[in-house]
């Protein structure tokens, strides 16, 4: 039998080589953990923000709730609201004050307002169901 002998020096430097290759490989399966994890957190948060646009706009109980709610507020009498399978219709007629505050309070709520129109004593709302 043959005695096969090995360079203590090619030994050395092959095992350094083979650890500098398989640090760089994990190094590099660390960077492209990282960016995917910061792409999770990017599809997470554009998740949430779309969750609360579709239950603000969906839901047509909500939104009439809060139309209603300022109706009820301004305490105006003349209002008429007609609901829709894709809008809800609202319909004031009243003094220009009255009608400002009402565009105030619709104004400051989270409504997709399609169409508003407004004259001296009238006011027509329309706000979008998705």
């Amino acid at each position: 039998m043959k005695k096969f002998d090995i360079n203590p020096l090619f030994l050395l430097i092959s095992s350094t080589i083979l650890l500098i290759i398989s640090i760089l490989s994990l190094n590099s399966s660390y960077i492209e953990k990282d960016k995917k994890i910061s792409n999770i957190n990017k599809n997470i948060k554009i998740i949430k923000r779309y969750n609360t646009l579709k239950n603000t706009w969906v839901d047509v109980k909500k939104q009439e709730k809060i139309i209603n709610n300022i109706i009820n507020q301004q305490q105006i009498q003349n209002a008429r609201l007609v609901i829709d399978k894709n809008k809800i219709k609202v319909t004031i007629i009243s003094n220009t004050k009255v009608l400002h505050r009402f565009i105030n309070k619709l104004l400051n709520e989270k409504l997709n307002i399609v169409r508003l129109k407004l004259y001296k004593d009238k006011l027509i709302v329309e706000v979008g169901l998705l």
